[in-house]
């Protein structure tokens, strides 16, 4: 497929090719959102390396294959592929959390390296702000006001109710006020 002629096709037309089992859509749906899933992991699950990220979103556009037939026109593309994502990187946390625990208590403090840049600096503090925050709030905050999802599409994306998302937003930026940011 041209380049041109990828951008004209619409999600759902691409979804119902998938469906249909065309692969070959999976290529122009990943190009939109691959990178979409890598950085929501990695703000979602901020131990995730980089790699590990690559990994999971290889992942998750295997699980929009296999999960393609479930799929309606009625849904945002992108809120589904952000849930398939926050699944991945709970199944990846849930499966990781005893190895990491272990390897914190026994491994030695590594020294800090002083970041370069101010980028650098504010990222590892965002970093450290979402890594206070419980994972469900987390995940709620991240793909609100980072993804830009509305209310009723995170609760989508997660399962929860909407009222459920508005508490643990509101308990997010409850949290980060009170150690110094906003959201």
């Amino acid at each position: 497929m041209q380049p041109a002629l990828v951008a004209d096709i619409s999600d759902a037309a691409l979804m119902a090719r998938l469906a249909r089992g065309d692969s070959s859509a999976l290529g122009p749906l990943f190009m939109r959102y691959g990178k979409l899933a890598g950085s929501l992991m990695l703000r979602v699950e901020p131990s995730l390396s980089r790699e590990q990220a690559d990994d999971l979103v290889q992942e998750v556009f295997l699980t929009l294959l296999d999960t393609a037939p479930r799929y309606r026109e009625s849904q945002r593309l992108k809120a589904w592929i952000c849930g398939i994502a926050v699944r991945k990187a709970r199944g990846w946390r849930r499966k990781h959390w005893l190895r990491r625990g272990l390897l914190e208590r026994f491994t030695p403090e590594r020294q800090v390296e002083a970041l370069p840049s101010q980028r650098a600096e504010a990222r590892q503090s965002i970093d450290h702000a979402l890594r206070a925050l419980p994972a469900g709030q987390r995940e709620v905050l991240v793909l609100h006001v980072v993804e830009g999802l509305s209310g009723q599409e995170v609760a989508e994306t997660l399962g929860l109710s909407e009222n459920a998302v508005w508490v643990r937003l509101h308990r997010a930026r409850k949290t980060l006020s009170a150690l110094g940011g906003e959201a």
